[in-house]
């Protein structure tokens, strides 16, 4: 998993707005990359801080001027490039273990070992949980949630709940 409390900067230093014009709000910092084997770090939908914000197709912080106070987990730039927490694209500086946004297809297929890795380990509390919760629900179809880890308050434990959902229907009755 990504960043955690333990890593983040205690003084941050000030905001430059240069170097913030080369972030091309991908929102991909702000997301929890699981290990998806071959691939590597993937992002996963809905796994996100809870303080991010989709805004047609970009991202944005919605506490940003005071990130570093609300979001103790946050980094900068120069924290979370050598640590892969950046996109393995990313225009701060490229990093060979950075994280990878895949295609909803390719997502789909390595979605199995994501959610194993997701309930071993849990996830952490800062996160989005009506946005995790919402994304496992329509990838499962089934119920989850979201409890405390025994023995850890920076994490949560993910565990199935009730039967699998039926799937929808189309207007013409059929399976979608």
């Amino acid at each position: 998993m990504t960043a955690g409390p333990e890593d983040s900067q205690t003084a941050p230093p000030p905001t430059d707005p240069t170097r913030e014009a080369v972030c091309r709000r991908c929102g991909t910092s702000c997301h929890v990359a699981v290990p998806a084997g071959d691939l590597g770090s993937v992002v996963v939908p809905g796994l996100h801080c809870q303080f991010l914000v989709a805004d047609s197709g970009l991202f944005t912080c919605a506490v940003y001027d005071r990130r570093f106070e609300a979001a103790p987990w946050c980094h900068t730039a120069e924290q979370a490039q050598p640590l892969g927490y950046l996109a393995a694209d990313c225009p701060y500086g490229a990093h060979p273990e950075g994280k990878v946004a895949l295609a909803p297809e390719a997502l789909d297929r390595v979605f199995g070992t994501v959610l194993r890795n997701l309930r071993a380990w849990g996830v952490p509390t800062y996160i989005d949980r009506v946005a995790l919760l919402r994304q496992l629900e329509s990838r499962t179809r089934r119920r989850w949630a979201l409890d405390p880890w025994p023995g850890d308050p920076e994490r949560l434990r993910l565990r199935p709940v009730g039967l699998t959902l039926p799937l929808a229907t189309s207007a013409r009755g059929g399976s979608a």
